[in-house]
């Protein structure tokens, strides 16, 4: 397998296809069960799709780009999982493909070779929900596109300002996904002052090259009259270390413990045994700095799931590259690369089948049903399980974002808030366990007439009746 992908040859990437098809296979036929990224996304598109502007309507921090690109899937597709577990697989490949043509093209190796792009398909295999259509995976392409423009400017054989205004760009297109990928902004910067003699002028094209797309952003909801609610809702939220956790550190080491291990086998024989030229070192150097901001933009994700972890991929596949090249029999290289194949596939399927002690539970969405019936519903609370199997109704679906506004009935503009919310778009139930919605409905007597309460709901009348 290994000799065949060392041949610098696009059609090698047919064989990749073959081997993600049969890797995946199982996991087609036996779907696992939605998570809860996967459940936003739809709820979102599903909000997007019904005419709900962005922020102002739906209270959330997703970033704008995912957020319509979720609406216009939830157009062609509806709520199917599987075609979005499909347009994820495709993703997945072009993505991988993509690599090795950048790796090979930046002569990055001393081979020009597809090694790379292999090794990122079966690195992305590491934990099943890496094949879900969330923002991080989106993003990601953009974040490879800059990659490609990074490593331009390394090289010193191409100068133009486009390549460089185009790093900027790519790494604000991928933040408009998910935001917490703006870390790459720093890390390109701080890589070109490091490693090229560029005057301070170019450093500024960078940067206005990714505050252009945020700009336009800006204007738009300016323009919408809805600036300072989408920099509550999307800015701020996005600038915090606050995020939700769903997986254990003792999982996420059962799960990262093979790429871990062949990561720190590689950089010790890179560092004994590889002959690279200046260039080359560079480059290794540059990727090192990029894992390292890899692993940061982890402080600013919100949602902290094995997926979280794709943004290492790129610079794991790099090193694993250089040490297998290094390897003077070929017989002992092709071996490591079955062993990272298979023991990544095995734990993999492993955890997902509870044979290891990976704890899913948080982040797999629960059949959670109502006792009365309802088709929209509005859950004033962290659970999301049911809107599995129910619309969301009002704009309150992020409840990190709305347990502030429910949070403070003193103040005007949150009452306000509340009964445009409920009165354009009203639930059938109410989940409301802390009874947030009592005093609000004390100050707003119309919806007070509308809802009745029944234990941990608030009932509409009309929907009862």
């Amino acid at each position: 397998m290994l000799r065949y992908f060392r041949i610098n040859d696009p059609y090698r990437l047919l064989g990749l296809l073959v081997i993600l098809i049969i890797i995946y296979i199982p996991f087609f036929i036996d779907m696992p069960e939605m998570t809860v990224s996967e459940l936003k996304s739809l709820v979102i598109g599903e909000k997007v799709h019904e005419g709900n502007g962005l922020y102002t309507e739906l209270v959330d921090f997703t970033g704008p780009l995912a957020a319509w690109f979720n609406g216009f899937f939830d157009l062609v597709f509806g709520q199917s999982i599987f075609a979005r577990r499909i347009f994820a697989f495709i993703v997945l490949f072009f993505q991988a493909g993509f690599i090795g043509i950048i790796f090979a093209d930046k002569k990055a190796f001393s081979e020009n070779t597809y090694i790379p792009s292999l090794l990122y398909a079966i690195l992305f295999f590491f934990s099943f929900d890496t094949l879900s259509l969330t923002p991080e995976l989106l993003g990601m392409g953009f974040i490879l596109l800059a990659l490609n423009n990074l490593f331009k400017e390394i090289e010193f054989r191409e100068q133009r300002n486009e390549s460089i205004f185009n790093l900027g760009l790519y790494i604000s297109i991928a933040s408009l996904f998910s935001f917490s990928l703006f870390i790459y902004l720093p890390g390109a910067l701080l890589i070109l002052i490091i490693f090229t003699r560029h005057p301070a002028r170019k450093y500024f094209l960078l940067i206005c090259g990714f505050l252009i797309p945020h700009l336009l952003l800006m204007s738009i909801f300016y323009l919408g009259d809805s600036f300072w609610t989408m920099w509550d809702y999307y800015y701020l939220p996005n600038l915090s270390m606050k995020g939700m956790r769903y997986i254990s550190t003792t999982s996420l080491w059962w799960l990262g413990a093979i790429p871990l291990l062949f990561l720190f086998i590689s950089l010790f024989m890179l560092n004994r045994e590889a002959r690279l030229t200046k260039y080359q070192t560079q480059l290794v150097q540059s990727m090192f700095f990029w894992m390292i901001f890899s692993f940061l933009h982890l402080f600013f994700a919100k949602d902290i799931r094995p997926q979280s972890f794709i943004t290492l991929l790129p610079s794991l596949s790099f090193f694993l590259t250089h040490s297998i090249l290094v390897i003077h029999k070929k017989k002992f290289a092709e071996i490591g690369v079955w062993i990272l194949l298979l023991t990544t596939v095995c734990i993999s399927y492993m955890a997902r089948y509870n044979v290891l002690p990976v704890d899913y539970s948080k982040l797999i969405v629960r059949d959670e049903k109502l006792t009365v019936p309802a088709k929209r519903i509005l859950v004033l609370d962290e659970g999301v399980n049911l809107y599995k199997n129910y619309q969301s109704a009002s704009p309150f679906f992020n409840w990190e974002l709305s347990e502030r506004i429910f949070s403070a009935p003193a103040y005007y503009e949150n009452v306000i808030k509340v009964y445009q919310g409920i009165k354009n778009d009203p639930p059938d139930v109410i989940r409301d366990r802390d009874d947030k919605l009592k005093p609000f409905l004390d100050r707003i007597p119309e919806l007070k007439k509308l809802y009745a309460r029944q234990g941990i709901f608030y009932i509409k009348k009309t929907a009862s009746n």
